[in-house]
């Protein structure tokens, strides 16, 4: 149902609240009416006529071609039902009255009919008492026979069928992969998130909601301690603005080298080079990630910085950028090495073997469309890793982060070779342009360094640093902070939570700074740390400018794991909406929409029914899987709208891909799921806890190629619980695709036709249970297998999820070195 539907539907159950009852045959509202009955339709009456309409203008259904008898009634007012919730609320039977078979609804006063082959509503004013057609149903009744159809239950669940239905089958469990999503809706556009409201089927049928979760005082108490520290915020925000940032050294502009292709000797030449232009097609690889460009890593938040520097106050951790430089650029600085440290697993897996040894025996684990299963093949991309302290402030990082850059491209410090690099090639760091990938806060600082240096700010040298940077991918991304950082920040100021509040706040501190008493710590260092700049409101009011001036297009991935695994699940309470257990969904997208307890909700969607953006399943980690995301979609942390819902990067799909039941998607209001800074663009979404995709998160999180285990080896993301129960942490394996910008697609990186991003299709699934049986005549949802032998089935409860392809072995990261920044 798309907006002004909505609203047409709103107004229309509220005036038919007001409207006629039922009686007997003489008096029946229907007959009364029959006599005037008109076709003219009033605002509201046309806004529920206009879907179905429309329905005659699009391209039958590969489904529903040749349907060859009429759509019986009960399949027409079965799917209007399941369309439009809001208006027909129950399930109700079909009865007939003259020429109608018609249902009313008792708890919006409302009579739906079909006559003649009519679609007629009446139940308000807006009709003048009288029958208003919607529409013929011949009109839609291949969108209609398309779709499945729910069973009616008992009160125990049990499915209830017609007197007529013999050979009733047993109930069957269904988990389906039913095809390609272009494929199955071949006359639509499917490569945005823009298809979904012309979808002609609900995506979700049947299950039961979990009972609502119990207040926890505790929590309640945390909430109130965070809210109260947070509303200081203000103050810092205004500070910050007001104060000159730190003057750091600007960087020199600089001449980009050359570009040679070595030749080898032949008999009538010698060995040489020949000049060739840094942009030449010949320096590109199609088979390599990102056409064989360069890449630079920028990692995130290190809690090993701030464990060390509260372990040993005057020890490594202390030093600083720029005046202890040493610490980030030479190859024993304490810096560099905890940076090699947390990207190595990542590297692996993804490109090459940063250091020759037997324990990593397979590296760049890959499966493209050309390859018939998944393997391993060494990638021959430079890269560099970029080193910044955690326990400075994000000018410091911004300014180490393009400092680091412009040396690599002037001098190749710290520039990693591997050992397949083309010999033939001659060319300076990022001379045809580099790819930036960040973790984190990485991406904070990398877009809004990028958005400085564009101004100006870090000199002219910066300049040609941010001019050379093709794309920047942005992996669980900080964008707009985090609140797991004011818990941080008010420890370091000195305001202890009250006993109750403690219980939750104290064991996330304890996480955060690797102590087992960090409420009673002494933290005033870390309010000139990076925690300060990852606070959401000095992410977005301070910095939140800068991001939106990067003239980098950044690609984003977001996580929403179903528990986090972060502080034994504690911090999910904290973070508002959809999170991965650090960073929300809202942040990671790219979203700049504020979010504060009390006052701004998190982006999302209203719903047509709950029961139906639910990820009901009949198997308990599944159902324990989707009870986990239900509360943090509806920990909204401020007063909930009615069927409204926190979302992930689109309102049509959930964080493990179930499409969504959208009522009203909230498009530009600041609840606006699709919102994103200038240059940032949504692309996967998945279910990954928010330490996996940098590969910093410990086992047995640890990638296959990490402990040398075979490429067709399961991928999947950190456990939903701490004791690693298979059965639980084996379910979350779910991608999905959330674009929703089609500039993603035609956003040209350079004069060789490099795309920003590739097309990925995606996967539909379904999972229930349906039941099946015959009938002697067609109820809809029929197969015709003899003479009065129809095979019917109903669903006892269905739900939907559109996957990226090849969801089962691949991960996020792996579909960013697949699809970004490809010709």
């Amino acid at each position: 149902m798309n907006r002004s539907l909505l609203f047409g539907a709103l107004v229309l159950t509220a005036l038919v609240l007001t409207g006629c009852g039922g009686g007997s045959k003489s008096q029946h509202p229907l007959t009364r009416a029959a006599a005037g009955s008109r076709s003219d339709l009033s605002p509201a009456a046309a806004a529920l006529q206009a879907p179905l309409a429309s329905a005659r203008l699009r391209k039958p259904l590969a489904a529903a071609a040749g349907v060859a008898e009429p759509v019986p009634a009960d399949q027409v007012f079965d799917w209007i039902e399941s369309r439009y919730g809001a208006l027909m609320p129950s399930q109700e039977l079909t009865q007939t009255l003259d020429v109608y078979k018609y249902r009313y609804y008792p708890a919006t006063n409302l009579y739906v009919a079909i006559g003649n082959g009519d679609l007629f509503a009446l139940g308000a004013e807006h009709t003048g008492g009288l029958i208003v057609r919607i529409a013929a149903v011949a009109d839609f009744a291949q969108q209609i026979a398309a779709c499945a159809q729910a069973a009616r239950l008992d009160p125990k669940g049990n499915a209830v069928l017609p007197a007529e239905a013999t050979e009733v089958e047993a109930p069957e469990d269904v988990n389906e992969d039913t095809g390609s999503l272009a494929a199955l809706y071949p006359d639509l556009d499917t490569t945005t998130d823009a298809f979904y409201p012309s979808l002609p089927c609900e995506s979700s049928i049947g299950g039961t909601l979990p009972p609502e979760e119990v207040e926890n005082p505790d929590v309640t108490a945390a909430q109130e301690y965070l809210s109260h520290v947070e509303s200081e915020g203000g103050r810092l925000v205004e500070h910050l603005l007001a104060t000159p940032r730190p003057a750091l050294a600007a960087l020199g502009t600089f001449t980009p080298g050359d570009c040679f292709m070595l030749t080898e000797a032949t008999p009538a030449a010698p060995a040489g080079r020949v000049k060739v232009d840094c942009n030449d097609p010949s320096f590109l690889n199609a088979a390599m990630p990102f056409e064989g460009r360069d890449i630079i890593y920028v990692n995130g938040l290190d809690t090993g910085h701030l464990f060390d520097r509260i372990k040993d106050p005057s020890g490594p951790a202390r030093q600083e950028w720029p005046v202890d430089s040493s610490a980030f650029l030479s190859s024993a600085g304490y810096f560099r090495t905890t940076t090699e440290n947390y990207w190595r697993a990542h590297l692996i897996e993804h490109l090459s073997v940063p250091v020759p040894s037997p324990s990593w025996p397979y590296a760049g684990w890959q499966w493209t469309a050309t390859d018939a299963q998944p393997l391993y093949v060494s990638k021959p991309n430079r890269y560099l890793l970029a080193a910044w302290s955690s326990n400075q402030t994000i000018e410091y990082a911004q300014h180490a982060l393009l400092t680091q850059i412009h040396l690599a491209m002037t001098t190749g410090l710290n520039v990693f070779t591997p050992p397949a690099y083309p010999a033939s090639q001659v060319r300076p760091f990022c001379a045809n342009g580099c790819i930036v990938i960040g973790h984190s806060t990485g991406p904070l600082i990398t877009s809004s360094a990028f958005g400085r240096a564009h101004a100006g700010d870090f000199g002219p040298g910066g300049k040609q640093v941010v001019a050379s940077m093709l794309a920047h991918v942005s992996m669980d991304g900080a964008i707009s902070g985090s609140r797991i950082s004011s818990i941080g920040m008010a420890l370091a100021y000195g305001i202890a939570p009250i006993p109750s509040a403690s219980n939750v706040i104290c064991p996330i501190a304890d996480e955060l700074f690797g102590t087992t008493n960090a409420c009673n710590a002494n933290l005033s260092f870390v309010a000139s740390s990076i925690l300060r700049d990852l606070i959401p409101a000095v992410s977005q009011a301070v910095w939140g400018p800068d991001v939106d001036r990067s003239p980098v297009p950044t690609v984003t991935i977001a996580g929403g794991h179903p528990r986090g695994n972060q502080a034994a699940g504690i911090t999910q309470l904290l973070l508002p909406g959809v999170d991965d257990g650090v960073v929300t969904m809202n942040s990671a997208c790219g979203n700049p929409n504020p979010v504060f307890p009390g006052i701004f909700a998190p982006s999302g969607l209203s719903i047509t029914q709950l029961v139906k953006g639910f990820e009901f399943s009949d198997w308990a980690p599944r159902l324990v899987r989707g009870v986990k995301i239900w509360a943090s979609q509806k920990n909204l942390m401020t007063v909930p709208t009615p069927g409204y819902l926190a979302s992930a990067c689109t309102p049509h799909l959930s964080a493990s891909g179930m499409v969504m039941p959208v009522a009203y998607d909230w498009v530009a209001t600041p609840r606006d799921a699709r919102n994103r800074y200038r240059n940032h663009y949504s692309f996967i979404q998945s279910l990954s806890e928010h330490s996996y995709d940098g590969g910093a998160s410990p086992l047995p999180s640890l990638w296959p190629s990490y402990v040398g285990g075979l490429a067709s080896e399961l991928r999947q993301y950190a456990p939903q619980n701490v004791t690693g129960v298979t059965p639980v942490s084996g379910i979350n394996v779910e991608e999905s695709r959330a674009v929703t910008d089609p500039g993603i697609y035609t956003r040209t990186l350079d004069a060789n036709g490099t795309r920003l991003l590739k097309p990925l299709d995606m996967r539909v699934v379904q999972r229930g249970k349906k039941i099946a049986f015959r009938m002697p005549f067609n109820i809809g949802n029929c197969t015709k297998q003899g003479t009065l032998n129809f095979r019917c089935t109903r669903w006892i409860w269905k739900r939907t999820y559109h996957l990226a392809d090849k969801w089962e072995q691949k991960q996020s990261s792996h579909y960013v070195y697949e699809f970004v920044a490809r010709r």
